[in-house]
C-alpha cells in the first residue's frame, strides 16, 4: 500500500503513574500493552462514559486508548483558538507528536501508522478533548481549563492500539496505511 503522507515523529512521551506531567523520552518502547512506562499501559482497561451504551462504567474491556497521538499542526491550531503562543508536544498527554499529518484526528478508525522499527499502530478514532488536558495546557500556559475542550475539538488526535510492538523515537519516519 502506498504511503500517501510525507510524516515524522516530533516527539515522544510517557506519563508514569507517580508523575503529574508526562516525560519526554529518546525511544517509546512499546509491548502488546502499549508504551512501557505510561499511565494507560495495558491489554485491558475499565470501560467509562464513552462505552456507556454498550457496557457498564467499569467494565474489563480490551484497552484500545493505549496511546494518544496528536500533530503539530493540531497543536498550533489549538494553541491559537486558546489565545496562547504554543503548545509543546506532550503537555496534553500525547505519546507521540507527529509532524506532517496535518488532519491526523480526521484519519478514519481503522487507519496502520507504521514505523521503521516495524512498530505498527492501528488507530481507534478521535481523541475527545478534556478538562484533564485542559488543566495540563493552563498550568503550562495560563490559558482557561475549561476552554480547552471547546478550542480542541476536532484537533485533540486520535487514539491508538499496538498492532505490533517495536520501538519509536524523534525523526522517525511513519508510514500511513489508509484502511483496506
Amino acid at each position: 500500500m502506498k504511503n500517501d503522507v510525507a510524516a515524522r515523529v516530533a516527539a515522544t512521551h510517557v506519563w508514569p503513574s507517580d508523575m503529574s506531567a508526562p516525560v519526554s523520552v529518546d525511544c517509546l518502547e512499546l509491548d502488546w500493552g502499549g508504551p512501557i512506562g505510561d499511565r494507560h499501559h495495558g491489554e485491558l482497561m475499565a470501560s467509562d462514559t464513552r462505552q456507556s451504551r454498550v457496557f457498564p462504567r467499569g467494565t474489563t474491556i480490551r484497552n484500545h486508548r493505549q496511546l494518544s497521538l496528536v500533530d503539530l499542526s493540531e497543536l498550533a491550531q489549538i494553541a491559537t483558538a486558546l489565545g496562547i503562543p504554543r503548545i509543546d508536544p506532550g503537555v496534553i498527554a500525547d505519546n507521540i507528536c507527529t509532524e506532517g499529518i496535518e488532519n491526523l484526528t480526521d484519519l478514519p478508525r481503522m487507519t496502520r501508522l507504521a514505523f521503521p522499527s516495524g512498530a505498527v499502530l492501528m488507530l481507534g478514532g478521535p481523541n475527545a478533548p478534556c478538562t484533564i488536558a485542559g488543566d495540563m495546557v493552563a498550568r503550562t500556559y495560563g490559558s482557561r481549563v475549561e476552554a480547552f475542550p471547546k478550542a480542541a475539538i476536532g484537533r485533540r488526535g486520535v487514539t491508538a492500539w499496538v498492532e505490533r510492538p517495536g520501538l519509536v523515537k524523534p525523526s522517525d519516519a511513519i508510514t500511513v496505511l489508509p484502511p483496506d
